[in-house]
């Protein structure tokens, strides 16, 4: 009797074990951070948002947690060409949630492929949106409109699959290594060509003000010359006004000597001559000063 009673001790454990295990797979707790959809085979029964603790039938229901929180996701660089054929490298990140758990379970159930889902929707939505703009759009006032429209592609199609996307951000534009190094030598080339430009403006001018500084040497060397002639031919005028009026001041006296000179020479002892007293230099013999000058 004894020895039967020790085998349904131990045959009632595992029927312990089964109700326990039956108890606690009928209940399941949603956390306050977490949403919970409840499967049953394969299809959605249950989807709860709300924490608590939420009964299941055990062995057909699997609950499957995804997080309410938010989280960021930062997507590998994509090189595109924008719409004026130059390649630009796009480093971009977004910051999402997960609002809708049914969708999220039904097209992507687990993180790893949300990851890289997400992945192809921000490169899908660049490299659209690159296509719109050019590489100067970029470095202008447009880059702020070119996040915008990304984000909102992202947006759109990161909603079917039961997330929101809060923001979506383009960290840097950057150029490929070998578009840098083109521009780096068209940036050189420019400069090059701008210097020389300068260079050429700079001599043209310098030979500009060579040529007018000449030119005014050369009317101030002729305005000099003619000022010069001008008053050279002032001076030779009044200087013959000056002699003009000297010769004709001392032309009586200049023709009193030379009467003079010519009774001293001329005129011998008892040398008559029949005149007319009162023309030429004969005249000078009716003067008194002229009968001294004689005598003497």
């Amino acid at each position: 009797m004894i020895k039967h009673a020790g085998y349904v001790k131990y045959a009632a454990v595992p029927v312990i074990l089964l109700g326990l295990a039956v108890f606690f797979g009928a209940f399941y707790v949603v956390p306050t951070n977490e949403h919970a959809v409840v499967v049953r085979f394969g299809e959605i029964v249950r989807v709860h948002s709300t924490p608590g603790i939420h009964a299941k039938v055990p062995f057909m229901d699997v609950v499957y947690p995804y997080p309410k929180w938010i989280q960021e996701h930062e997507s590998p660089p994509v090189e595109t060409v924008l719409g004026d054929k130059r390649n630009v490298i796009f480093d971009t990140f977004i910051i999402y949630k997960i609002n809708d758990p049914a969708a999220f379970h039904t097209r992507i159930r687990t993180q790893e492929r949300l990851g890289h889902r997400i992945d192809d929707v921000v490169f899908g939505a660049v490299r659209v949106v690159a296509g719109l703009y050019a590489y100067e759009d970029i470095l202008s006032g447009k880059r702020e409109e070119i996040i915008e429209q990304t984000m909102e592609r992202i947006k759109a199609t990161a909603r079917d699959m039961g997330v929101e996307v809060i923001l979506a951000a383009i960290k840097n534009f950057t150029l490929p290594e070998q578009n840098l190094q083109a521009i780096y030598e068209n940036m050189k080339s420019e400069r090059v060509r701008i210097a020389q430009g300068i260079l050429s403006a700079g001599r043209a001018e310098a030979n500009r003000i060579t040529s007018e500084a000449d030119r005014k040497a050369q009317e101030i060397i002729a305005s000099a010359l003619k000022t010069s002639q001008t008053l050279r031919g002032e001076g030779d005028k009044e200087a013959q006004l000056i002699i003009s009026d000297a010769m004709g001041s001392a032309y009586s006296l200049y023709e009193q000597m030379k009467a003079v000179e010519f009774f001293k020479k001329g005129l011998q002892d008892n040398t008559v001559l029949v005149v007319d007293p009162k023309t030429g230099i004969f005249k000078y013999l009716n003067d008194m000063s002229g009968s001294r000058i004689l005598r003497e």
